[in-house]
C-alpha cells in the first residue's frame, strides 16, 4: 500500500512540473498601466516569441524599445540619449511562469545601476511587472506595475 501511495505521489509531482514547466504565458499584446496611479495610461507593445520578449515603451517623442533573448545569456541593449547611448545588459530567465529580467545600466556620465523585473500574469489576465532597482545611492523603493490589456 505504501509503496502504491509512493508511486501515485511522485507521479502526480513529475505530471505537476511537466506542466508546469510548459505553461509559460504569452505577454505579447498592447498593454494599459491601471497602477500604480501616477502611470496610469501608459502604454506599451509586448511581442514575444519562443527566443524573444520586445517590450516598446510609447511615448510622446518615441518612447523606446527593449528586446530581451530568453536564453539566459547576457546581451546588450542600447538607448540613444543625448547624442551619447545609454548602455543595458540583460539576461532573461523564466522561473516557472514567471520571467526575471535583471538588467545592469551605465549611463553616459558615469553612473550605473542594477534593476530586476519579474512579469507574470495574475487569474484576470493582467500583467503584473514587479520591479525593483539599485543604484550608486543604494536600493530604490519597490515598485509593483500593473496592466490590462488594450482591446
Amino acid at each position: 500500500m505504501r509503496r502504491t501511495f509512493a508511486r501515485v505521489l511522485t507521479t502526480a509531482i513529475v505530471l505537476t512540473a511537466v506542466a508546469g514547466a510548459q505553461q509559460k504565458p504569452d505577454f505579447s499584446g498592447r498593454w494599459v498601466v491601471v497602477s500604480p496611479p501616477e502611470g496610469a495610461g501608459h502604454e506599451q507593445v509586448v511581442t514575444q516569441d519562443a527566443k524573444t520578449l520586445t517590450a516598446e515603451l510609447l511615448s510622446e517623442g518615441g518612447g523606446h524599445k527593449m528586446t530581451y533573448q530568453l536564453d539566459g545569456l547576457e546581451h546588450r541593449n542600447a538607448i540613444p540619449s543625448r547624442g551619447a547611448e545609454i548602455v543595458m545588459t540583460s539576461t532573461a530567465n523564466w522561473d516557472g511562469d514567471r520571467l526575471v529580467i535583471n538588467t545592469r545600466t551605465v549611463y553616459p556620465n558615469g553612473p550605473k545601476t542594477s534593476a530586476k523585473e519579474v512579469w507574470s500574469m495574475d487569474a484576470q489576465g493582467r500583467l503584473i511587472v514587479d520591479y525593483t532597482e539599485a543604484g550608486p545611492t543604494g536600493p530604490g523603493p519597490a515598485m509593483k506595475v500593473i496592466y490590462t490589456r488594450k482591446k
